[in-house]
C-alpha cells in the first residue's frame, strides 16, 4: 500500500490519479475526507501532520509514502519528523519527498531553506528515501490570470527568470515510478519541463491559445510589492517566494533529463498546461 499525504494537491492529485489508474493499492492523506474527491478504488483517510496521533492509522499497512508537508515555520520540519517516527513504528520501508530544486543548486531563501531541513529528517530517518526537486510548477501562471483576463495583459518582476517550467503530472508520473519500482533509494533528482522560457515567451504561449496578444510588462521588486499589499497579498511567505524567485534566476533555466530518463516519456510542454487551463485567462 502506498500512502500519498499532499493528496489534494497539484502533485499529490496526479500521482493518486496515476497510480489508481493503474491499478495500485493507494491510499490518500487528507484533513477533511468529506470534502476531498478522489478516483474510484483510492481509499482515503484523515490525517495531518500538526496532529501525530492521526498518522498511526494512515500508515498502517502501508510500505511506501509520498511526503509532501504542509509547510515549514520557524520550529523547523516538525511534520516530516512527526510523519518520520510514525513510519517507523508501522513499518514503511521507503519515503520519497517532495521538495525543491533550489536545494541543489544552494539557494538560501526561507521556502528553500525549509525543504532542506525536511530532506536532512528524511535522509536521516533509517529508512530508504528518494527526493524529488521540481522546479517551477506552471500552475505558477495562475497568478497572471486575473489581468491576462481583464486586460490581456501579463505584469512581471523585473528580473524574473527564464524557467524550464514543468507540468504537475510530470511530477505526479516521475513519482508512481519511484513510488512502485527499484534503483531509486538514496537519490535526489532534479525535475523540469523540457524548455526554458522567458516570461516573454510564456505570455507569447497564452497568447497564441487565446487567439489575442497578451503583453508582457515588467515592473521593478517594489512596484511588484506593492501591488501585493494592495490586494493584502504581503507576509512573510509572500516575501519568501519573491526571494525564491530572485535566487532562482541563477539556475531555472537548466533544463533536466530526469523525466525523460525515469519514465520513458518527455516532459509535457507549456502548450498543453495552457491548453488544459485556458479557462483562466478569460
Amino acid at each position: 500500500m502506498i500512502l500519498i499525504t499532499g493528496a489534494t494537491g497539484n502533485v499529490g492529485s496526479a500521482l493518486t490519479a496515476r497510480l489508481a489508474a493503474d491499478g495500485v493499492p493507494v491510499r490518500a492523506m487528507t484533513r477533511s475526507p468529506g470534502k476531498a474527491t478522489f478516483p474510484t478504488g483510492v481509499e482515503v483517510v484523515a490525517g495531518d501532520f500538526d496532529k501525530p496521533e492521526t498518522l498511526p492509522a494512515a500508515l498502517a499497512g502501508v510500505d511506501r509514502v509520498f511526503v509532501v508537508p504542509p509547510g515549514y515555520g520557524p520550529e523547523g520540519p516538525v511534520q516530516e519528523a512527526a510523519l518520520v517516527a510514525a513510519s517507523r513504528e508501522a513499518g514503511v520501508r521507503h519515503l520519497v519527498k517532495l521538495s525543491t530544486s533550489g536545494v541543489g543548486f544552494g539557494a538560501t531563501d526561507p521556502l528553500t531553506s525549509g525543504h532542506r531541513a525536511g530532506e536532512q529528517v528524511i535522509r536521516e530517518s533509517g529508512l530508504g528515501w528518494t527526493v524529488l526537486r521540481p522546479g517551477t510548477f506552471m500552475v505558477y501562471l495562475h497568478g497572471y490570470a486575473d489581468t491576462i483576463a481583464k486586460e490581456r495583459t501579463m505584469y512581471v518582476t523585473e528580473g524574473d527568470p527564464v524557467s524550464a517550467m514543468i507540468h504537475p503530472r510530470d511530477i505526479g508520473a516521475v513519482a508512481a515510478e519511484v513510488l512502485t519500482g527499484s534503483g531509486h533509494e538514496g537519490r535526489a533528482y532534479t525535475l523540469t519541463g523540457g524548455e526554458a522560457l522567458s516570461p516573454q515567451r510564456q505570455g507569447e504561449i497564452i497568447g497564441q491559445v487565446l487567439g489575442q496578444e497578451v503583453a508582457v510588462v515588467e515592473r521593478t521588486a517594489a512596484e511588484t510589492q506593492a501591488e501585493f499589499d494592495r490586494l493584502g497579498w504581503g507576509g512573510p511567505r509572500l516575501a519568501a517566494l519573491l526571494e525564491l524567485k530572485r535566487q532562482s534566476a541563477a539556475w531555472d533555466w537548466h533544463v533536466s533529463d530526469s523525466v525523460e530518463r525515469i519514465t520513458g516519456t518527455a516532459p509535457l510542454p507549456l502548450r498543453t498546461w495552457v491548453d488544459e487551463n485556458i479557462h483562466i485567462f478569460g
